[in-house]
């Protein structure tokens, strides 16, 4: 008698809500097309993107989602699961997954690994809207994310690259004060794949700058259809998921110590501030330091652009000649 494997049952703890739709409509298209949602099959178009420690990304439906251990923080079509090495499971590369309304079925080394998302906290973001801050409370900020800085690269690639970051984002800030469409465009799609890592640091530096722009209230704002169209065009410059990444981060979408940065922000929590960039920091070798980079880039762009408002606003002293 051929033994039976024993699934391995996983409970997540939260998911991005706005996954509903993606599983629901996957699991009736598997119906539709016959195959079973609990049950794993070549002929599902979800399969399983990359393997990590700590991460494996599954397409469905063209939509690359992450299934994350614990210690990672909510994110945009990110499910956190209690696993604390996914390689350990056996779950491969390519390998096809099931997918149903309240569960995602991989693969394993001999069984399946079932994660459902039954009683799971649904996480979504939350906006913080840049329009009463001034200049004062924006000059604070940067000075805070000042004392946040990038570790030296661990590659002969990272420290060739790194001369042509430092440029290439000083370009970018001349380029976002003129506001040149076309300038802000080549200067950003400039960095679009420049550095070491799964995310290279030019992506994560366009990823802090581009989260805030999509802010509410934020005069950078302005620059953003230029941005998004940079991120746009550089699909084929980068990694599929550095490119997810920067398209969350281009609708106001990130990872929740982003959100909680900008929260910081907004209520002038400089202590804070301070906490919730340490947690950034510590985003993979050099990624929390160059998106730091990016929301410094942000802020300090905003400040002069909110400085060129208040000028053009006041209006000029009256020159008097004094009379005899």
């Amino acid at each position: 008698m051929t033994p039976v494997a024993i699934p391995v049952a996983l409970t997540a703890a939260s998911w991005d809500a706005a996954l509903e739709e993606t599983l629901s409509c996957a699991a009736e298209r598997a119906f539709a097309d016959g195959t079973r949602a609990t049950a794993l099959s070549a002929r599902t178009p979800a399969h399983v993107h990359s393997v990590h420690r700590r991460v494996v990304n599954v397409l469905i439906d063209d939509v690359l989602v992450a299934l994350a251990s614990l210690d990672v923080d909510d994110a945009p079509a990110t499910v956190r699961v209690p696993v604390e090495d996914w390689v350990r499971l056996g779950v491969t590369q390519d390998s096809p997954i099931a997918v149903s309304a309240d569960r995602i079925v991989l693969a394993g080394d001999g069984h399946d690994v079932v994660v459902s998302l039954t009683g799971a906290r649904a996480w979504s973001t939350s906006a913080s809207d840049l329009a009463r801050l001034g200049v004062e409370e924006l000059t604070a900020a940067v000075a805070v994310l000042d004392g946040f800085r990038a570790s030296e690269p661990v590659t002969p690639f990272g420290h060739a690259a790194q001369e042509l970051l430092v440029t290439r984002t000083a370009r970018l800030r001349r380029e976002l004060l003129d506001g040149d469409a076309r300038s802000v465009h080549a200067a950003a799609s400039s960095l679009i794949g420049l550095g070491e890592g799964l995310t290279p640091s030019g992506d994560d530096i366009l990823t802090g700058l581009v989260f805030l722009a999509a802010q509410p209230g934020a005069l950078l704002s302005r620059r953003l259809p230029s941005l998004v169209a940079a991120i746009r065009d550089g699909r084929t410059s980068t990694g599929l998921l550095s490119h997810v990444t920067l398209s969350h981060a281009a609708e106001g979408r990130a990872r929740q110590s982003l959100h909680d940065l900008a929260g910081s922000l907004v209520s002038g929590d400089l202590d804070r501030m301070r906490s919730v960039a340490s947690a950034i920091l510590e985003i993979g070798h050099t990624s929390g330091a160059d998106i730091l980079t990016g929301i410094r880039l942000a802020l300090d762009v905003e400040r002069s652009l909110r400085a060129s408002r208040s000028a053009a606003a006041t209006p000029p002293t009256e020159s008097r000649i004094p009379l005899d």
